[in-house]
């Protein structure tokens, strides 16, 4: 790779610049939701001869929806991946994927949404070896996703504070050991996507405030790993977990301990938040320092669907902290449980609550 100074994230994110955070309403025929967070091809509705076909087709849609809503930069929906987390750590050499267990399942066969995660999240992947790259993992998808639109794209990965956190470590003889061996193994994917051509390059990391320990011990740290040789701009996203299988979410110190600490990170350009849901007011902000925002306005644990007047508002109010430069309005988490119909919705509202806010020419 030609140089590893990272690119201006001003290059790619203007004054007040739309998206959402990764995931957008996945097709009721392509996942089934109450299965997605199991491992192999169980969550997958088509059979295996057109499950590629189909997920493709789920970008091209997605894709279309974000355009057509009026959205600055392009995801490809996370369409190919059944959930965010184990398409990259369940796809890492050194690593065992469990067995749900039979009994878990007879005594319970209809599970709640909760029960159904608390379980499979319980009987984690092991750590038996060295945890190795063995190749990209999601450059087709970055290559697809760049052929469907001709605007700026981003590209999510699990964080791997996050990934490491969801294994049992075996091998390791320390968490920073297995953390910094996470890290260089997910560095080598984001390079791999970085060489691909991307504009934005986003981490997935509610571990960062939900294990606050860990991140406060090691966070600095794997963040110079993981984001090192990587040109393109990082975005952390740092959220409270999916609206999909979580109750409501009151907000935490820890939350804002969490964003201070990325904001102190040279490795990140831009941290992204979950903002509507827990009702967190603009003086939360200023624990993201000089660092660009990622407002998330849209609440995915409703159905009701913002308006723009409540949007702008909150945008508005988040102004008198973060500049219009900085500030960018997106979605608050991944929406890919939310019925399309839904998700189109606020996705529409969120663009026209922003295009209500003047900002000055030269801004």
């Amino acid at each position: 790779m030609a140089g590893t100074e990272t690119r201006p994230i001003e290059q790619v994110l203007r004054p007040l610049t739309t998206q959402i955070v990764g995931s957008y309403s996945k097709p009721a025929w392509l996942v089934r939701r109450d299965k997605a967070f199991r491992f192999g091809d169980e969550p997958w509705r088509p059979d295996p001869e057109v499950l590629d076909e189909a997920r493709r087709d789920a970008v091209r849609l997605a894709v279309y929806e974000q355009e057509r809503a009026g959205l600055d930069i392009i995801t490809d929906g996370e369409a190919q991946r059944a959930v965010y987390d184990r398409h990259f750590y369940a796809r890492l050499g050194g690593v065992d994927l469990p067995d749900l267990p039979p009994a878990a399942v007879t005594e319970n066969p209809r599970p709640s949404k909760a029960e159904e995660f608390a379980r499979i999240e319980q009987n984690r992947p092991r750590i038996t070896g060295p945890v190795t790259w063995s190749g990209p993992l999601s450059r087709a998808e970055l290559q697809f996703l760049k052929r469907q639109t001709t605007k700026p794209v981003k590209a999510t990965v699990i964080g791997p504070l996050t990934a490491y956190d969801k294994m049992a470590d075996d091998y390791y003889r320390s968490p920073r050991e297995g953390l910094l061996a996470v890290a260089k193994a997910i560095n080598a994917e984001l390079r791999s996507l970085d060489e691909e051509g991307v504009d934005l390059l986003q981490l997935d990391e509610p571990r960062f405030h939900l294990s606050a320990e860990l991140a406060l011990l090691h966070g600095q740290e794997v963040l110079e790993v993981v984001t090192r040789g990587v040109t393109a701009p990082i975005v952390v996203h740092v959220c409270y977990g999916y609206a999909y299988y979580t109750g409501a979410k009151e907000p935490r110190d820890a939350y804002a301990d969490a964003l201070s600490l990325l904001a102190s990170s040279n490795s990140v350009a831009a941290i992204s938040l979950e903002y509507e849901q827990p009702g967190h007011q603009p003086e939360l902000l200023r624990a993201c320092g000089e660092k660009h925002v990622l407002l998330g306005l849209l609440n995915l644990g409703t159905e009701q669907v913002e308006s723009p007047e409540h949007i702008a508002r909150r945008i508005a109010d988040a102004l008198c902290v973060v500049p219009p430069e900085r500030l960018h309005p997106c979605s608050d988490c991944g929406m890919w449980h939310l019925p399309r119909e839904i998700a189109y919705a606020k996705i529409c509202a969120l663009v026209a609550g922003t295009r209500r806010i003047s900002i000055s020419p030269g801004a």
